[in-house]
């Protein structure tokens, strides 16, 4: 009775011998070498969607895990070490799944453009340049001598104010007609140094009012270099920014380790959970990328919702995988990881800006 329902089901495959090793086959995966048993010249989407499910994750399997991840935290945790592997997906895989697709949505959606506009708009910024001039002068001992065996011009200026209170030395007798508050630049009059003017520093514009030349090259120097540091960090950063996010899991097991030391637990454990973890936070990048680039809202308002949101997360896991009864000192011990966490990543970034200092100066030499 069983050869012949073994025989009826070898009649409905498409062939009767392993293609990949030639073993006569008995069912729908030869078991010899385990490859499926499928048509020879599959569809093009059958052939993506293997890839698909093979190399990331793309089955029913993958929604019921992610939402376990997002409604219960530390459950998938807790299940995993317990043994429950069928259930849910691996969480490596899973972990690598959310880092592709949020890796994907930053690479495409941002250009190195975008990520350098931020310090290009304030190396730029007619508020900052006085100040770095300014700053240029006063480190320069000789220009410094020269400003007080100048004599003195009390003129009108169109400049930030927060000149005067830097730089009491150059700038003084300050009277002020407008004050901005910081939002634009200001209308004062003060006694500045005539070598100023003579070395056009300092020059008249079309109206009665002097302002700084944005134009000298006083500080350019020095600006041209801090956004050629930034250019070459966002270089390297989304060079290796997936690889930079891949290593978070393992420098979080190491904060969970360090933090949870004695408890003595495996350091699997630790490793698990910072996968579950990391993944909800890829997660969360993943839905403040989308609604900042839908609905544009404050970064700051999605700071806070990123930290919040982590936090509170962190500590419910962390209180279910550890088995802390103390809500208290469940939040004191995700917040001490959370703290080692990220000292861990700002040496990270610190590497980077010590590579991007020597890459820069390299190049300027």
């Amino acid at each position: 009775m069983q050869h012949s329902e073994t025989d009826n089901n070898i009649k409905e495959l498409p062939y009767t011998h392993c293609l990949n090793c030639g073993t006569e086959l008995m069912g729908g995966y030869c078991h010899n070498c385990g490859q499926e048993v499928e048509d020879k010249t599959p569809t093009i989407t059958g052939f993506v969607m293997e890839y698909l499910n093979n190399a990331f994750i793309w089955d029913p399997q993958f929604f019921k895990t992610f939402w376990r991840l997002i409604s219960r935290p530390g459950h998938l945790t807790n299940e995993f070490l317990a043994g429950k592997f069928i259930s849910q997906e691996h969480p490596l895989k899973l972990n690598m799944f959310l880092l592709f697709v949020f890796v994907t949505l930053f690479l495409f959606f941002t250009s190195t453009e975008k990520m350098t506009a931020p310090v290009d708009d304030v190396i730029g910024d007619e508020l900052v340049l006085p100040g770095v001039q300014l700053g240029v002068l006063a480190d320069d001992k000789e220009y410094v001598l020269k400003m007080e065996e100048s004599a003195r011009d009390t003129i009108s200026l169109h400049a930030p104010l927060f000149l005067a209170e830097n730089h009491p030395t150059i700038i003084s007798n300050i009277k002020t007609i407008e004050d901005t508050q910081g939002e634009g630049l200001d209308r004062w009059i003060a006694s500045v140094p005539r070598i100023l003017i003579e070395d056009e520093i300092i020059v008249k514009g079309d109206t009665e009012y002097y302002h700084f030349n944005t134009e000298t090259d006083i500080g350019n120097t020095e600006i041209g270099i801090v956004s050629s540091i930034w250019s070459e960090m966002v270089r390297i950063t989304s060079q290796y920014f997936p690889m930079l996010l891949l290593l978070t899991a393992p420098f979080l097991s190491m904060s969970l380790g360090l933090v949870q030391r004695r408890s003595r637990l495996p350091r699997i454990n630790h490793f698990i959970f910072s996968l579950h973890y990391t993944a909800f936070l890829e997660s969360l990048m993943i839905t403040i990328f989308v609604l900042h680039l839908l609905f544009a809202p404050s970064l700051r308002v999605l700071e806070w919702i990123m930290i919040i949101g982590s936090c509170t997360y962190l500590t419910i896991a962390f209180r279910k995988v550890y088995n802390i009864k103390s809500w208290i000192m469940a939040l004191v011990k995700s917040l001490l990881t959370s703290v080692t966490y990220y000292i861990i990543l700002l040496a990270i970034f610190v590497g980077i800006f010590i590579s991007a200092c020597f890459i820069t100066i390299a190049n300027h030499i």
